[in-house]
């Protein structure tokens, strides 16, 4: 059965370079000046199927020229098949081409039967279910099942000590650096908890601020449930469309919910954010140097109010990066007396004296640098880091724009017109695809973090011009098709070794098979950077590499790099 990209063969070449993006065309024909010649048909329906992946079928006039470009009996079967009326009786192709893209796009008949002609999933119309949870059984073991290592074992004890030392409301955030396996470890402990302190009783809420970490989180409770877990329990799913209503019942088991359902439910939902308050017993916040600001903090300082006929609860924060700036602020104390100012980390001597013996222990010197402590151990792996530098040509407002005086605290970081203008320099662009064009051919499975939405689309769209393999995950996309690009590349028997995203696999995104990690896009968020290399960092022990390669592009215009976050990380570095 035909595809619908197989149709896109019948199209005009204006008419593809068109739903290609004309501004998009535009820029490959500067920048490759052949590129008009290149951009064959076969070309432009690569591009087309890479960038907007299913999601163009929502334009009726691509419709509409799909079913033109169909033969007149497909297009009477899909006539007598789901129109009724008048418009049963048309007789004109091309009118009935018209009717039919015009009617809407979702689940319904029409389109169910179109997706069907076009051999297109039907899960694609898809929508998370109002009243998601899942009965989590324990089931028998699938993948290998990895027990706790022995710095995981000690922050899961010191949580647990903590949790159970009957204090009341007890807060505490647990720093582990990135790559060590702070959900992993997070999630033993919420599961030992769950089954030996609160035996089932009363509610666990996870909260994360993107889809991607609490996907991660959800996945990891339901392998770690099934392999250490008693029974049943049951884990909501209360993020996107997801919520609960009507919930007069008490909640146990474990809810993993958004930030920013959480505040809605708090603004708008009174009687749920009741019924939280009074069911949850521990409240874990991921990337918890996002909990001070000041919405964040008030619903959870909701959450961690004891009112009468209420049972005590907790707070943990998980960060690899515990502080929401680069240097010692107010917001910093703000974050650290959130959590109790109470620091649950990793201490090597502790680790040294259980492994060697105290004896030992006592006449060894332990690497105090945490870093260079796991590299050596074989789970961090070592940063080889390559500056990338490029032909710098900009005009006076250009320049002008690049170099405006940024604030250095808080969340402030290089604007979307200052990211806009380094995403269309032409030079920085072509050391890129210079650069991308080595490391396939070395076969290195590399992550490339864009400067924005376009140009992560722009990278895509010069690599499958040099039919160069690549997968493109941004936030627009449908989920089948983003998890099809993201399997792709996690896939070691497919040719991709390439993954273009902006803002969307800095968190929850797990690939062991990344040797590169590619930064076109500066920031002054030591958080940010930390999330981006944070991608490669996993080290043989954890299914990764001895080394990953680091390319980092040095703009070299008056305080425009990442000098600033980069420098937080020179532990990581090969020396």
């Amino acid at each position: 059965m035909p595809n619908y990209l197989d149709y896109l063969y019948r199209f005009e070449v204006s008419s593809l370079k068109g739903y290609l993006g004309e501004n998009l065309v535009d820029t490959l024909i500067e920048w490759m000046p052949e590129g008009n010649t290149l951009l064959t048909r076969q070309r432009l329906i690569k591009m087309i199927d890479s960038l907007h992946g299913t999601n163009i079928l929502k334009n009726k006039n691509f419709r509409k020229d799909l079913l033109l470009s169909m033969g007149e009996d497909d297009i009477l079967e899909i006539r007598d098949a789901c129109l009724s009326g008048k418009e049963k009786k048309e007789e004109d192709p091309a009118k009935l081409a018209d009717v039919i893209s015009g009617k809407a796009w979702g689940k319904n008949n029409l389109s169910l039967h179109l997706s069907e002609k076009w051999n297109v999933d039907k899960s694609i119309f898809d929508k998370e279910s109002l009243h998601d949870m899942e009965v989590v059984n324990q089931v028998e073991a699938g993948e290998r099942f990895y027990e706790l290592l022995d710095y995981q074992y000690y922050i899961k004890q010191r949580i647990l000590y903590i949790l159970n030392s009957g204090q009341e409301l007890e807060r505490l955030l647990v720093h582990m650096p990135t790559g060590t396996g702070k959900t992993k470890t997070t999630m033993h402990t919420v599961v030992n908890y769950i089954e030996f302190t609160l035996q089932k009783q009363g509610l666990i809420l996870w909260v994360a601020h993107t889809t991607e970490l609490l996907q991660q989180a959800y996945d990891t409770f339901v392998d770690v449930w099934s392999h250490l877990g008693d029974g049943e329990i049951t884990a909501y799913k209360i993020w996107g469309k997801n919520t609960l209503e009507g919930t007069t019942e008490p909640l146990n088991g474990i809810a993993f919910c958004g930030l920013s359902k959480l505040m809605s439910i708090e603004e708008n939902n009174p009687s749920l954010m009741r019924r939280l308050e009074m069911d949850c017993r521990l409240i874990v916040f991921d990337e918890a140097h996002k909990a001070a600001a000041t919405e964040t903090r008030r619903v959870i300082e909701c959450l961690m109010r004891k009112k009468e006929g209420m049972e005590n609860r907790a707070l943990i924060g998980l960060s690899a990066t515990p502080g929401r700036t680069t240097e010692a602020s107010f917001d910093n104390r703000l974050l650290s007396h959130m959590f109790g100012d109470k620091l649950i980390d990793i201490n090597v001597d502790i680790l040294n004296q259980i492994n060697m013996g105290s004896l030992k222990a006592l006449n060894t010197i332990a690497e105090k640098n945490i870093i260079r402590y796991f590299q050596q151990r074989r789970i961090l792996s070592k940063l080889v880091v390559e500056k990338l530098t490029y032909q710098k040509e900009f005009t006076k407002e250009e320049l002008d724009l690049l170099e405006a005086d940024l604030r250095i605290l808080g969340y402030e970081d290089f604007t979307e017109k200052q990211l806009k203008v380094l995403a269309a320099n032409k030079q920085r662009n072509f050391s890129i695809m210079v650069k991308l064009r080595e490391l396939f051919n070395a076969k290195k499975p590399t992550i490339v973090f864009a400067c924005s939405v376009e140009h992560a689309k722009l990278i895509s769209a010069m690599l499958t011009l040099e039919e160069i393999p690549n997968s493109l995950v941004v936030g627009e996309m449908n989920p089948i098709d983003r998890k099809k690009a993201i399997d792709e590349f996690k896939d070691r028997q497919s040719n991709v070794n390439i993954i273009i995203n902006y803002e969307v696999l800095t968190t929850g995104f797990d690939s062991k098979n990344i040797q590169c990690v590619f930064i076109t896009r500066p920031t002054k968020s030591v958080v940010l950077y930390s999330q981006m290399i944070g991608r490669g960092l996993r080290g043989p022990l954890m299914g990764g590499n001895e080394e990953c390669l680091l390319i980092d592009i040095e703009d070299n215009i008056k305080s425009f790099d990442n000098e600033n976050a980069f420098s937080h990380f020179n532990d990581y570095w090969k020396v």
